[in-house]
């Protein structure tokens, strides 16, 4: 059995760099992200998705190099694999998912086809230690399935993606926090939910919306982490490196969370483990390869990491 299953999209991305420069068709989407996130920490992670058949050799590539269970990775003929193209402010939040309005518009209608596919839960992924979703929407089939596997035993992390531009998603999403575990939201929709700009006041503020823990991601500033067990609030700062591209950081951060999280059941541990994820994300472009070297390295910054958690 799989302990810790990741579900979310796969997207090929053209990134435009802060140089200016454009990379093209690189293995993205939340899934693959959040599911290197995870394999980080455990070997045992599997990954729910869907594509194209179209999906091209490299893209392939990374995500066989990722070292994750790939039977709940569904492709389909009907469907093309969604493309997109990410560009970033200067906090690496994300201001143009495509490059072009008709793009855009493009995107989400093929986006819309593929969800729309029923994705089978394999027999090895019926019984994880954790189900961590990546998603918009609260009433998907998976999220219902998600809520099965948690009546079961299994914990339940929900990266939520809000609307934050247009407020489209959030009552429902608002509604829908009680019934999972964990959630990590980002900065701009755990603040704007909040309608606070202060990091102490957004943090108490989700803590009453119903899961047992909360991480909010604050991208270059760390995240702000709490469990209603320990009931503490813990501002984890980033490691320090030199970032390259921010796109996946915050999927891997939410994958490598709910590992920590369910290895030691404190948020500020699990918050150091999903920080160091995200680091590795943000130093390349693309999805790196796992090895033997980026475990080694993980642990021990991970412990360095812990030494500079502050109390909030």
């Amino acid at each position: 059995m799989i302990d810790y299953v990741i579900y979310g999209k796969i997207i090929i991305d053209d990134i435009r760099l802060a140089t200016g420069e454009i990379i093209r068709g690189l293995l993205g989407g939340g899934g693959p992200q959040g599911a290197f996130g995870a394999r980080v920490w455990h070997p045992s992670v599997g990954i729910l998705t869907r594509s194209g058949v179209d999906m091209e050799s490299g893209p392939r590539a990374e995500l066989n190099s990722l070292g994750i269970d790939l039977s709940g990775w569904v492709q389909y003929e009907q469907h093309p694999t969604p493309h997109g193209m990410m560009a970033y402010d200067e906090n690496e939040y994300m201001v143009s998912e495509m490059d072009f309005e008709q793009r855009r518009a493009e995107f989400h209608i093929k986006m819309g086809l593929l969800l729309a596919e029923v994705l089978p839960l394999p027999a090895v992924y019926q019984k994880p230690k954790v189900i961590h979703l990546i998603t918009e929407y609260a009433h998907e089939p998976m999220a219902d399935e998600a809520l099965k596997l948690k009546a079961q035993g299994s914990i339940y992390s929900l990266e939520p993606i809000i609307d934050h531009y247009h407020g489209s998603n959030i009552d429902e999403m608002v509604k829908y926090f009680p019934q999972v575990d964990i959630v990590t939201p980002d900065w701009p929709s755990a603040s704007k939910i909040a309608k606070s700009e202060d990091p102490l006041e957004v943090l108490k503020y989700w803590t009453k919306l119903g899961p047992a823990v909360v991480a909010v991601r604050h991208g270059i500033r760390g995240s702000y982490v709490w469990d209603k067990y320990q009931d503490q609030m813990w501002h984890i700062p980033i490691h320090k490196i030199k970032a390259i591209d921010p796109t996946g950081c915050g999927n891997s951060y939410g994958g490598g969370f709910c590992v920590g999280w369910e290895q030691y059941r404190d948020a500020k541990v699990a918050g150091c483990c999903g920080t160091v994820s995200a680091s590795f994300l943000a130093r390349t472009v693309g999805v790196p390869a796992i090895s033997p070297e980026i475990e080694a390295e993980a642990k021990k910054v991970w412990a360095e990491l812990l030494d500079r958690v502050e109390r909030m």
